[in-house]
């Protein structure tokens, strides 16, 4: 039986090196891309595992499962994160929509019990270009349209979709934003241009929302594709230290 081991490998949870894996990424579950996001920024900032569960008053095996997607953090943990790593509002801005996916979905059942659908096949989509780049600088409270460009890449039209925003449509540090956005009716090899009307936080802060196609049912056009979908990134500044918080 052939065995591995890591060479020069530090260890990252406990005492025994293990190699670092990225967790997996499942677009039905967006604690996942807030996992991924978690780890890396972790990693940047040169934390092990083990000194966030000491810092924070946990097990690393806690942090490791979190960090991994197989369990969904805590607001207080998120928030360590922010704190420490100067995630400056984005992880918890992950942390929303991956807060209030089951709600969301049960939503699109009608309140029922969310059932398993696919895709429908030959469907597929391909992202073209958008009018606000990531990072886009914004003034408190300034109001703003973001137009997103995709292609219908695959061999089935696309008549009465809409873009449905992923976790609270506002909040405190959130993008404040509709929750559909009309998609214009696509043909097959045409690009459709999606303008969605926005308002950036009103305090210094970076955010990011998520929209995700669904059909005329409401139903996840891509369930298991493209993670939490186009999205908005936006860097807040010009709070004066007098003002408070409107949200």
């Amino acid at each position: 039986m052939r065995t591995s081991r890591v060479i020069g490998q530090p260890a990252i949870f406990g005492a025994v090196p293990r190699p670092l894996l990225p967790p997996h990424l499942v677009p039905r579950q967006p604690k996942t891309v807030l996992a991924w996001s978690m780890q890396k920024l972790r990693i940047v900032n040169g934390w092990t595992g083990k000194q966030v569960a000491q810092e924070f008053g946990c097990s690393p095996s806690h942090i490791s499962r979190v960090e991994q997607g197989s369990t969904k953090p805590t607001r207080a943990l998120v928030q360590f994160y922010e704190d420490t790593f100067e995630g400056d509002g984005l992880l918890l801005s992950m942390f929303e929509v991956a807060e209030h996916a089951l709600e969301q979905e049960r939503r699109r059942a009608g309140d029922h019990r969310p059932r398993l659908y696919r895709a429908v096949p030959d469907d597929a989509s391909t992202f073209v270009g958008d009018t606000v780049p990531h990072g886009t600088r914004m003034e408190p409270g300034q109001v703003f349209e973001q137009t997103w460009r995709i292609k219908n890449s695959g061999k089935v039209p696309w008549g009465g979709r809409r873009l449905e925003r992923q976790g609270p449509l506002t909040g405190p540090g959130l993008i404040t934003s509709l929750r559909f956005v009309d998609i214009p009716n696509t043909q097959p090899g045409e690009i459709a241009a999606i303008t969605a009307p926005l308002k950036a936080p009103t305090y210094d802060c970076s955010s990011i929302a998520y929209f995700k196609m669904v059909d005329e049912q409401g139903r996840l056009c891509f369930p298991d594709s493209y993670q939490l979908g186009l999205d908005v990134l936006v860097r807040v500044e010009g709070q004066r230290p007098d003002d408070e918080p409107l949200e």
